[in-house]
């Protein structure tokens, strides 16, 4: 993408952004169904991809984060998927 960006005669760097869903704690069904519904007008399919793909467990937030930093994205949104606002500090605690 850096390559493409530079022979394209862009200036600067271009800057990358990534979105990874998570939960922590006893949440796994409540974080399943959220996803679920909200992702279903893109299909069942899609929905439970995306749904299987939530990061339920500190040790999965951590390695998804240093994954993301080791190839280089700028900006990593750690999207709650359950509304309790301690999940706010549940993922600090893993995460700083």
């Amino acid at each position: 993408m850096r390559a493409a960006w530079r022979d394209a005669g862009r200036e600067g760097e271009p800057r990358f952004a990534a979105l990874n869903h998570f939960s922590l704690g006893d949440t796994e069904e409540q974080s399943r169904a959220y996803l679920l519904d909200y992702y279903e007008p893109m299909g069942r399919e899609v929905a439970e991809m995306i749904a299987g793909g939530a990061h339920r467990s500190a040790q999965a937030i951590k390695e998804v984060i240093a994954g993301f930093a080791e190839i280089g994205v700028d900006e990593l949104v750690l999207d709650p998927t359950v509304s309790d606002p301690a999940q706010v500090g549940l993922l600090a605690e893993v995460a700083l």
